[in-house]
């Protein structure tokens, strides 16, 4: 299983991924005139993030690992709190705000927006070598609070509007249940990212098969609801 992991875990999560950017580009004309293309352009960012992130298995592959061993680049926590996480927690909380109805849920996203890149200037202000070691456990915590409100906030907004009906053909109603569902099954590995080191494969090994379940059943989710759901007018 540790080997299976080590050589493919990374192809089948990029696969996936790109398979979702692939499908997002074909249907992208019929979503080209709705807020569902910037959804689609973040599926491209996803997989240039994936791309870069994987830069220290890369090194190691070619035994260049000596290139950035000793600094605060040898490993990639950095790239995936600013780039992903950060990035993924502003941009699918603010997608989702698209489609409230309450201006009163619009502005408490607004500022939980705005409050969570402060809180990230403010660490990089006083301690920017955090985004180099393991994610601060109070940024993941942001990440999860953020998401889980504007997932609950547009189901909440969905059962008290008229357009629960067509809530199977809305592209808005999966990205929330797949967010939801992938925040909560990988969240907890991040507080135990101490342990994800090649002198604890037993780890690394779990941590790597939670994050390849969930990361199949979140693009292939999305590849899904791009095919199946129709475009909304706005």
């Amino acid at each position: 299983m540790r080997e299976f992991l080590y050589d493919y875990y990374t192809f089948l999560t990029k696969s996936v991924e790109i398979l979702a950017f692939d499908v997002s580009l074909i249907v992208y004309k019929k979503y080209k005139n709705t807020p569902v293309k910037y959804f689609i352009w973040f599926l491209g960012w996803i997989v240039f993030v994936e791309t870069i992130g994987n830069y220290p298995r890369h090194l190691k592959d070619y035994n260049l690992e000596y290139l950035i061993e000793g600094t605060l680049i040898e490993q990639n926590y950095w790239w995936y709190t600013i780039s992903w996480a950060s990035v993924a927690t502003i941009f699918y909380s603010w997608f989702l705000s698209q489609k409230y109805d309450s201006n009163t849920l619009k502005t408490i996203i607004k500022f939980c927006i705005y409050g969570y890149v402060l809180t990230m200037l403010v660490t990089a202000i006083i301690d920017y070598k955090l985004f180099f070691e393991n994610r601060p456990t109070y940024i993941t915590v942001l990440n999860v609070a953020i998401i889980i409100l504007s997932t609950v906030s547009y189901l909440y907004n969905l059962l008290n509007s008229e357009k629960l009906l067509n809530a199977f053909k809305s592209l808005y109603f999966y990205v929330a249940i797949i967010l939801l569902v992938w925040w909560l099954i990988t969240t907890p590995l991040n507080f135990f990212e101490v342990y994800n080191s090649d002198s604890d494969w037993d780890f690394v090994a779990i941590k790597w098969t939670i994050k390849l379940i969930a990361n199949i059943f979140m693009y292939l989710g999305f590849a899904f609801a791009l095919i199946f759901c129709k475009p909304e007018s706005e």
